[in-house]
């Protein structure tokens, strides 16, 4: 029997199937009875999916029950055990028939049609006096006739309170699917689902990455992972396991599977799991070395175990290529890679052939060491392998200085692939390692950097300055990297006021006759210090040479920097020109951490740029920042999503966003990120008229000294505090905000700054005429700008301010122009406020219902109409000949197309 969780228990990643079985029990409950098959790779999360679906059916009698492979080969046998359960959990008239059949099928006087009926009838009896669920768990061990006679009772409950749920494991029913059922397969977790799973685990969130890469998805495997940490692995201070435990249970499966073959298809396997490149003509050679026939593979093919496409390897579930790997003997792996070296062309394939060779090793060898630095530090060669090859180079070093150094070279290619937390546990190994002090301040710049990007801002800042003071006098070009970072950190973690005093010691190391890059960073310090300083004619002279320079350069790391200092110079469409040229490259370059580093610069710039209605940019950015394991980066793009959606007035994605970004792990210091929550948070309450509410939250962000974010979100709010400051009498805190951004605006030169300038003079003017002069003012810098959206903003508030002047044909120039593009932008708070004002100025409006014949399918608009007139969804159903689950579904979309939550305010769009 399955035992029921709690009801409400969430299954990360899972929200579909779970809405898709509360839906299905509420058409059993109402006489529309079905089956659903679950099935997937073991571990997959099948049998939670079930328990939920019991969970759901309140109300419901319950049979559930378990495939056993003990009995997969005797007919009837499952049949025989549900019928027995069915005279438990239905005592009375059911009891005798269910046992008069269990008799018959004992003495097997009953098959055919006949049976199959007999089961229907007794199952409807059932189902009388309360819905009735069948939950049934790794079917794929049922016996084949009970399950023919299971699927025969499943095609005929439509009309009936009867529900059937099945799960079953792929890999047992040899691919062969349950005919005949609606059936649905589960596929692996996400990352960010995964990580919901190993929240209650208490490990760090390094710790937490190595197990959702190590999962694959699997959501047995995190458990199986977690449960198996140390306190050592929990906290961080030794590696997290890279495979299954050997009492995992899932392991135990895979291990079942791998010892039903025979073993020159199992040797193969191994050959296969030995090697990450593995192919089919690399395998066939390496098979030869072995003296194995490569067509001793087949039995690993029709297990399932490995596919092949083309020359092609590869494992259908990827936990089976480190177990299969893992259950061999030390011997046998050593084999398995002295083979795949004979195999690996040496010329064609320098570091895999030297990795192979490596691996074969039981003793430390220079010679060979030297080989694999060598081979890894080829320009052609991928970070992820560089950094394995550097990693045993450092295994086989006899000096402990030297393996050190090739610790940070391991390390270094690590975080570029993409790997920081593999990265960081290579970076350990240097820290506990008495080596010369540069080696350590090299560590500490890369353990900065990583901490910069998935820990905490102000820790970064701290490890940074004290390495590139330790490299000041050894290595002047480290030394300014660190440099470069830790103004980067302090930036992040708002402390902007700071910054002028890292420049300096920056600065101080500057020599005549710079290579180009070299002297970009110079400007690079110089510009912004002047920037923090308010010293902005000044800044502008340095970042024209900084972006004339730049223009000429192909440096990833120059190319972002200058970008966010064009975003600091109030240059947008400047700073996203570089951005996406520094993301092309280091894509080029297979520097992987540096891509969304990029694109978050280009992101922000599309932003400022007022392009709100296109967040492919930041989602995109966020999905690789995920990828590559930058957990502050990832936080950045959230609150960075959840502006785009503010601006627009999507509250929904908005606060999704923002929740995200609250549970998204991120040190102290993350200022960027609560910066623009808080902007977001405010953008909102504006679009609602809650000026009050606006005003507390952007005071958190604008108030001087207040260490709450990065200065361009700063600047960037200032107009809308402006505007909510002054519709709630806070005339004051305006002001002073004003002065503040006055003064850098009117430096940048930028149309799009210097007309939000003019609208808030516009705003806080003493009298209605020194209002419009400002507007008109503010107007005419948009028209030279290319932010329609602030453009249209400023029309609306323009417009409001000549209808309340008792002119009306010209606020309704202004109003209709701020419509179109709110309508555009479908920002559907801002439009329905200009609409609103078209109406007070005598225009008429055509009401929202107008548009939705163009916002919903036309399935989607006939249910919709049918349902205003006051049809259920049942009724919906029978009328349009769909199931009631289909309406359920069309519904939810809907909602969240229309922006409604309940069917009286769809009635009232609708009319």
């Amino acid at each position: 029997m399955l035992s029921a969780p709690p009801q409400g228990i969430p299954l990360p990643g899972r929200r579909l199937e779970c809405e898709r079985l509360t839906a299905l029990m509420s058409d059993i409950a109402a006489g529309s009875g079905g089956a659903l098959v679950f099935h997937g790779d073991a571990g997959v999360g099948k049998s939670a999916l079930v328990r939920f679906g019991v969970a759901e059916a309140i109300g419901f009698t319950v049979v559930a029950f378990d495939g056993h492979e003990a009995e997969a080969g005797v007919s009837f046998a499952a049949l025989h055990q549900i019928l027995h359960l069915l005279t438990e959990h239905v005592p009375g008239q059911l009891s005798e028939p269910a046992r008069e059949l269990a008799q018959a099928l004992e003495q097997g006087t009953v098959g055919g049609l006949a049976l199959r009926a007999t089961v229907l009838r007794l199952f409807r009896q059932a189902a009388r006096d309360s819905p009735l669920l069948f939950a049934v768990d790794d079917a794929h061990w049922l016996d084949e006739p009970s399950l023919e006679v299971l699927v025969f009772v499943a095609r005929r409950v439509r009309s009936d309170r009867i529900g059937l749920l099945f799960a079953y494991c792929d890999e047992g029913r040899g691919g062969k699917a349950i005919s005949g059922v609606p059936a649905h397969r589960l596929g692996p977790l996400d990352e960010q689902a995964s990580r919901e799973v190993l929240q209650t685990t208490g490990a760090a969130v390094g710790v937490c990455a190595v197990l959702v890469e190590s999962a694959k998805g699997n959501p047995r495997a995190l458990i199986d992972l977690a449960t198996s940490l140390t306190p050592d692995q929990i906290r961080g201070d030794q590696p997290a396991p890279g495979t299954l435990p050997s009492e995992s249970g899932l392991r135990g499966s895979y291990r079942d599977r791998l010892g039903r073959l025979p073993a020159q298809a199992r040797w193969l396997v191994l050959l296969a799991a030995a090697d990450d490149q593995a192919d089919v003509n690399t395998l066939a050679r390496a098979a030869a070395a072995s003296a194995v026939d490569i067509a001793a593979l087949e039995p690993a093919e029709k297990a399932g175990i490995i596919r092949v496409e083309g020359t092609t390897l590869s494992f259908p579930q990827p936990l089976l290529s480190s177990v299969a790997y893992n259950e061999a003997t030390l011997a046998q792996r050593r084999a398995a890679h002295r083979c795949l070296a004979q195999a690996v062309d040496r010329r064609t394939d320098p570091l895999r052939h030297a990795l192979h060779r490596a691996a074969t090793a039981d003793s430390p060898d220079d010679e060979l060491a030297a080989e694999l630095e060598q081979t890894a530090a080829e320009p052609t060669q991928c970070h992820a392998m560089s950094s394995r090859a550097l990693e045993r180079a450092a295994d086989l070093t006899t000096d402990p200085v030297t393996a050190a150094g090739r610790l940070v070279a391991a390390a270094h290619h690590a975080w570029q692939a993409g790997e920081p937390n593999r990265a960081r546990t290579l970076l350990r190994q240097v820290a506990a390692t008495p080596v010369s002090d540069v080696i350590q301040a090299q560590s500490r710049i890369l353990t900065g950097e990583i901490e910069l990007r998935a820990g905490a801002a102000r820790t970064a800042q701290h490890m940074l300055l004290t390495a590139a003071g330790d490299l000041a006098d050894h290595n002047r070009y480290l030394a300014l990297g660190a440099f470069i970072r830790a103004g980067e950190a302090l930036c992040l973690s708002g402390g902007h006021a700071r910054y002028p005093d890292i420049a300096q010691r920056a600065l101080a190391l500057r020599r005549p006759e710079e290579p180009p890059d070299v002297e970009s960073m110079f400007d690079h310090f110089a510009t912004l210090s002047a920037t923090f300083r308010g010293e902005h004619r000044r800044a502008i002279s340095l970042s024209r040479r900084m972006f004339a320079r730049a223009a000429s350069l192909n440096d990833v790391g120059t190319l972002t920097r200058t970008s966010m200092a064009a975003i600091f110079r109030g240059d947008e469409a400047q700073a996203y020109a570089l951005a996406s040229k520094a993301a092309r490259i280091a894509q080029t370059d297979g520097d992987v951490p540096a891509v969304p580093q990029a694109m978050e610069i280009a992101a922000l710039a599309e932003f400022l740029l007022g392009r709100c209605d296109n967040p492919a940019t930041g989602l995109e950015g966020l999905r690789l920042a995920r990828q590559s394991g930058q957990d502050n980066l990832a936080g950045n793009y959230l609150a960075l999503l959840a502006g785009l959606a503010a601006m627009t007035g999507d509250r929904h994605t908005c606060l999704l966003r923002l929740r995200q970004a609250a549970t998204h792990p991120r040190g102290p210091g993350s200022g960027r990120a609560t910066a623009i929550g808080h902007w977001a948070l405010a953008v909102l309450d504006l679009a609602d008229g809650k000026y009050a509410d606006v005003v507390t939250h952007l005071c958190r962000i604008i108030t001087n000294g207040s260490g709450n974010g990065h200065l361009i979100v700063q600047v960037g709010a200032t107009p809308h505090l402006v505007e909510a400051a002054a519709r709630c009498e806070r005339r004051a805190i305006a002001i002073d905000a004003l002065r503040v951004y006055d003064s850098w605006a009117t430096s940048t030169g930028s149309p799009h700054w210097l007309a939000l300038s003019a609208r808030c003079h516009a705003l806080l003017a003493d009298n209605m005429d020194d209002a419009e002069t400002h507007f008109v003012d503010a107007m005419a810098h948009h028209t030279l700008s290319t932010n329609e959206f602030e453009h249209a903003r400023t029309g609306l508030l323009f417009g409001r301010h000549l209808r309340r002047r008792r002119k009306p044909k010209a606020a309704r120039e202004f109003l209709h122009n701020a419509l179109s593009t709110f309508e555009r932008f479908d920002a559907r708070p801002w439009a329905d406020q200009a609409a609103a004002e078209l109406r007070a100025a005598g225009q008429p409006v055509p009401s929202r219902a107008g548009s939705i014949t163009e916002t919903l399918t036309p399935h989607q608009s006939q249910i919709a109409h049918l349902v205003a007139e006051g049809a259920t969804n049942r009724e919906v159903a029978a009328r349009m000949l769909i199931s009631t689950r289909t309406v359920d579904h069309h519904m939810r979309n809907i909602f969240a197309k229309l922006g409604v939550r309940s069917r009286v305010e769809l009635a009232k769009l609708m009319t």
